[in-house]
Parts: structure tokens; C-alpha cells; sequence
């Protein structure tokens, strides 16, 4: 029995180091992402669980579904706290630079909804109700380390941001455009995947 379960275990782990992005396989998993500025004292943390499906052995779609959270400190117990919760739907396409190592562009739209809260010790006061839209082309890299997780790190390139604010208790909704071109290094983002299929 013994000699059995080790046989089995052998097959699992030999199946698992030779599992590799390709046509039919999926990647199961998300990236995450904190900025901090120091001089303005304002954090922000960003949530990305991430599914995609290759259709081919180059071309995978899918997308996330993200939560940001934003502090803005105010003084010693003020602080402004912004929640956003988004679906970005996304396709990829690879291009091997070895066994293990994928270049890849991604394109994706997204949209959100969220609002801030003024918060001071107890006290809680809605401030605004915000929608966001974007779009954006990132370079990144896909490491699958002959197993089956996958490690990816993506850069900001291009993108279009559209976030519109509406005050509590207003009608009057500020809208505000964004546009970055060029590579973004001070805002890396890096995904652990599981890879399943292939």
C-alpha cells in the first residue's frame, strides 16, 4: 500500500512539473498592488483575483474583478478612506522567450463604482458617490518556473481613466479625464498564478 500512495505521489508532482501555459490551460489566480506616498500621506492598496483562458497557445482572454482601498490622512485620527470595487474584462498575447519565460501585451477596459467616507474617531459622514472607466496596454512577463505556478510582472503603458464624482445629497457630478503615456515603473504590478491544463 505504501509503495502505491509513493507511485501516486511520484505521477502528481512529475504531472505538475511539466504543466505549462498553452492552448486549453487556464490561469487561476490575481496580482496585488500598494502605493504609498509619504510627502501627502496617502496609501493605496489594490486587489486583482485574475482568470484567463488560452484559446490558442498565444492568445488567452479574460479578465478581474478588483477592490482598491485608499487612505487620505488627515491629522492624527482623520482620515478619508475611498472603496472602489471593479470588472476588467482582458485579452493577452504571448510571444516565448524560452521555455519558462512569456512576453506578453495585455489590453483591457474596466469599469467601477465606489464612494468616500469621511472618517473622525467614531464618526462616519458620506462625502461622495464615484464611477471610474478605463482602458490601458500593458507590457508584462509571465515566469512559469516549470511547475504549475505561474509569476507574472506588469507595467502601467498606456491608459485612459474617466472617474466622475458626485457629492452626497447632490446632483452635480464632476468629471475628470486621465491620460498616461509612456512606462509607469513606480507602480509595478505583480500576479501569483496557478496553471491548470497543458
Amino acid at each position: 500500500m505504501k509503495s502505491k500512495l509513493l507511485i501516486l505521489f511520484v505521477l502528481f508532482f512529475a504531472q505538475q512539473a511539466y504543466s505549462q501555459v498553452g492552448s486549453g490551460s487556464m490561469l487561476i489566480g490575481g496580482s496585488a498592488q500598494f502605493q504609498n506616498s509619504e510627502n501627502a500621506d496617502f496609501q493605496t492598496i489594490r486587489v486583482l483575483p485574475n482568470v484567463q483562458y488560452f484559446i490558442s497557445d498565444n492568445f488567452s482572454v479574460g479578465g478581474s474583478l478588483g477592490f482598491t482601498t485608499q487612505r487620505d490622512n488627515l491629522g492624527e485620527d482623520d482620515y478619508v478612506r475611498t472603496n472602489t470595487l471593479s470588472i476588467s474584462p482582458e485579452a493577452r498575447y504571448y510571444v516565448g522567450l524560452g521555455e519558462n519565460v512569456h512576453l506578453y501585451g495585455a489590453a483591457r477596459f474596466g469599469f467601477g463604482f465606489g464612494g468616500s467616507t469621511f472618517i473622525d474617531g467614531n464618526d462616519r459622514t458620506e462625502i461622495n458617490d464615484r464611477s471610474t472607466f478605463n482602458l490601458g496596454i500593458n507590457p508584462g512577463i509571465l515566469f512559469t518556473p516549470g511547475s504549475s505556478i505561474g509569476f507574472n510582472f506588469e507595467l502601467n503603458m498606456i491608459s485612459f481613466s474617466r472617474n466622475a464624482v458626485t457629492p452626497a445629497g447632490g446632483n452635480t457630478t464632476t468629471v475628470s479625464n486621465g491620460l498616461t503615456l509612456g512606462i509607469n515603473t513606480f507602480a509595478p504590478t505583480f500576479g501569483i498564478y496557478y496553471i491548470i491544463g497543458n
